[in-house]
């Protein structure tokens, strides 16, 4: 039996991050989380995930300040780490894709605009992922 790939989701609003770890946990992904920057660095240095989703407005740092980090740590597991940015402002994707971020999820999402982020992201479909997650 294969363990579900692992997803941090990184925001500091806790509802967004509770949808997205309801979202992907019916998707087959262990989902974590983190609040901001300083702990989504200690959750991926810790223990690299397979995927984050990084938001781009929190207070401690910017999500493109973070992807920034990760893509100059010396750990090639976290420098490439596969990154969705996430905002609900006007101009953040731009930032985001140009700290490094493959692909953009605009809040408010849906399942559809998750799936097709995942899908950029990871190259697989959600069915893909149930099954592999259920091997």
């Amino acid at each position: 039996m294969h363990e579900p790939m692992t997803i941090l989701v990184v925001d500091d609003a806790e509802p967004v991050r509770t949808i997205l770890v309801h979202a992907l946990r019916l998707r087959g992904f262990n989902a974590i989380e983190a609040g901001g920057g300083p702990a989504a660095l200690r959750a991926i240095f810790a223990a690299p995930p397979a995927l984050a989703i990084i938001d781009q407005w929190m207070p401690e740092m910017t999500g493109a300040e973070l992807i920034q980090l990760l893509r100059a740590a010396p750990d090639l597991r976290v420098r490439e780490l596969p990154v969705i940015g996430l905002s609900g402002r006007p101009g953040s994707e731009a930032e985001l894709l140009r700290a490094g971020a493959q692909t953009f999820l605009s809040k408010p999402f849906g399942g559809t605009q998750l799936d097709a982020a995942l899908r950029v992201t990871i190259g697989a479909d959600r069915g893909a992922l149930r099954a592999a997650s259920a091997a």
